[in-house]
């Protein structure tokens, strides 16, 4: 992959400043360590959150109802970049091994369960009914547009994607299933379509079923976001919770962008500025799809988030528009927190947490699926998108044997649902559950009473499918600068599919190569085989 790389860095005169503490800054952090040699105890982690994980987080318990930030039990799409991350974080088991080994051999003693036979389901006048989805039979016409997308260069694409197929594709079996396993919308960024096209169509008949490397013992955040940041703390980084970052002075003479001042406000509401040198670092973790969250209760909708988000707009967002009015180079925040009319980057996730283990004998007998043997189920002509993941249990540390965490979420929580008549928005935790049930054709009035439901309204959930354009990203490193790298989801990352772990960890990665002046490139991000040829070949 190609990169901006600078001169070598001494990393023994390097100070570190990580600007929030999500996966992107984690992986930074171990990626300084252990590629760029720089001392740990140079390496400052500051975030406005008492803890680390981002978006990646989980909380609650059996009594009060567990709850899963971001689908932290779906198996989670990721490439060679998550790998080599975690192959140099030590497992919290077995201090000798890392993080992959422990997840490799729990393939040995906890063998994945056989493919799904139920990845989607449809209403019929007797009740629910599997849809077949391992040969969609799309049509000509509609194979034709799915290679020419994947076939056209990026500079020749642009827009949504319903600007490219005709309503009727988006009436498709294989639309229901490509939007559920990738939250696309038909007005999001078609160069996003063609990067899923091109990383995962080749995969399309396995890529409901959960290979062992792509499960983790428990939630994300438990398995694989607490080990890492335990790692670096014995290591010896400095992590500044309740610290925000509120302004970044650039040196405007400079010949690049060179960060010379980092302002804060600590813990106490104290402001303090730390002066950097072009020999220091400064990666700053752009935007966040946990903006402006609501979350509710098994009783209470989420409360109402205002259309104008301006807000709720954390400070990962207040200093990427500070660092927009240093010009060109420094991408568009705006163009992801206001979409255009008849047009949203909404979602609503649920958790649910069920006593006894009525409902998974029922969702084996009705689905056939083993708990855990697909990533999702989706109810194809459910008016607010649904989807549920029911993962092997338990899900969370410490989960009693005879509790049950499964999640779900809904890509149109606008909508009237199909049997309950409210919009998703408005409708409490037990009101979703409820509709989850009657998709199902399970007994409501059986399995309601033992389920706590837990609803969450993700705004900008979706925001970073919205635009891929060059003036909306910047690049990992912004206009060649000296000391200044950016990274998460909103970053330019060539080729790679948005939303996923995968870019954030590639993302980090780039930036710690390029700015420590590394010789390494990240490896290049899976396309499909016949596309490698016609890469090889020049046609594409």
């Amino acid at each position: 992959m190609s990169r901006e790389r600078t001169s070598q860095r001494d990393p023994q005169n390097t100070q570190a400043w990580l600007i929030g503490s999500g996966i992107a800054s984690l992986s930074a952090a171990v990626h300084l360590i252990h590629d760029g040699k720089v001392p740990a105890n140079n390496i400052h982690l500051l975030d406005v959150h008492p803890g680390t994980g981002g978006a990646i987080k989980s909380c609650g318990d059996a009594e009060n109802g567990y709850f899963l930030y971001s689908g932290g039990c779906l198996p989670y799409f990721h490439d060679r970049c998550v790998e080599e991350l975690l192959s140099l974080v030590p497992s919290t088991e077995n201090p000798d091994k890392s993080l992959l080994d422990g997840i490799r051999e729990d393939e040995i003693s906890n063998p994945p369960q056989k493919a799904a036979v139920t990845r989607l389901l449809k209403q019929e006048n007797d009740g629910p009914h599997r849809v077949e989805s391992e040969s969609l039979q799309i049509g000509f016409r509609f194979r034709f547009d799915l290679i020419k997308i994947m076939l056209d260069s990026e500079k020749d694409l642009s827009g949504r994607i319903e600007e490219h197929l005709s309503k009727e594709f988006f009436d498709t079996t294989f639309w229901t299933l490509w939007s559920t396993a990738f939250a696309l919308q038909p007005w999001h960024s078609i160069l996003e379509f063609r990067r899923s096209l091109r990383k995962h169509l080749g995969d399309i008949d396995n890529l409901n079923n959960v290979r062992a490397i792509d499960r983790t013992k428990y939630t994300i955040y438990e398995s694989i976001i607490q080990p890492i940041t335990e790692y670096l703390k014995r290591e010896g980084v400095n992590f500044k919770f309740g610290t925000k970052v509120s302004k970044l002075t650039l040196d405007e003479k400079a010949a690049h962008p060179t960060v010379t001042q980092i302002v804060m406000q600590d813990e106490n509401n104290e402001d303090k500025v730390v002066t950097t040198t072009p020999d220091d670092l400064v990666m700053v973790t752009l935007g966040s799809t946990n903006s402006g969250s609501e979350m509710g209760s098994d009783r209470e909708a989420p409360a109402a988030v205002a259309s104008d988000l301006s807000g709720v707009l954390g400070s990962e967002w207040s200093l990427w528009n500070d660092l927009k009015q240093h010009g060109h180079g420094f991408g568009d925040p705006y163009s992801f927190t206001n979409p255009p009319p008849e047009t949203h980057t909404s979602l609503e996730t649920f958790t649910v947490t069920l006593q006894g283990s009525d409902f998974l004998r029922q969702y084996e007998q009705g689905t056939a699926n083993k708990p855990g043997a697909g990533s999702l189920l989706s109810f194809i002509d459910s008016n607010w998108g649904l989807s549920i993941s029911v993962p092997q249990q338990p899900v969370c540390p410490k989960q009693p044997s005879d509790v049950v965490v499964i999640w779900g979420y809904g890509l149109h929580p606008d909508k009237p649902g199909t049997f309950v008549p409210k919009t998703m928005r408005q409708c409490s935790g037990r009101e979703i559950f409820t509709e989850v049930l009657s998709h199902l054709g399970f007994p409501v009035d059986e399995l309601l009473p033992k389920s706590t439901t837990i609803p969450c309204l993700m705004p900008l959930a979706t925001a970073p499918l919205m635009s891929r354009g060059a003036e909306h990203r910047p690049k990992v490193i912004p206009n060649k600068s000296s000391n200044l790298a950016l990274l998460g989801q909103y970053v330019d990352i060539p080729e790679d599919t948005t939303l996923s772990m995968e870019y954030s960890v590639r993302g980090a990665q780039l930036a710690v190569y390029s700015a420590m002046g590394l010789p390494k490139s990240p490896p290049k991000s899976r396309t499909h085989l016949l596309l490698n040829v016609l890469d090889l070949l020049g046609g594409v």
